[in-house]
């Protein structure tokens, strides 16, 4: 079975908000290539990416933060 390339726990937020990833990229302002880079790998995203997202998602920033914190974890492991 192939390994899912994105990080699941950016997709469940990103799918929380019930808008498709594009359209989501489109009101933020953010080029779809680069979200789906940040999907990949949430340490490539800005604080200002971060900011976008958020304002379109209607949560905090922060939960890209615990995100990228998550990300950064298991990376180590």
């Amino acid at each position: 079975m192939a390994e899912k390339k994105t990080y699941e726990p950016f997709d469940e937020l990103l799918k929380a908000s019930g808008l498709r990833i594009e359209v989501i990229a489109q009101r933020s302002g953010i080029k779809y290539s680069r979200l789906y880079q940040w999907r990949v790998n949430p340490k490539r995203m800005t604080a200002i990416g971060a900011s976008y997202l958020a304002q379109t998602l209607g949560c905090d920033v922060d939960d890209f933060v615990d995100i990228t914190k998550k990300f950064e974890k298991e990376l180590c492991k």
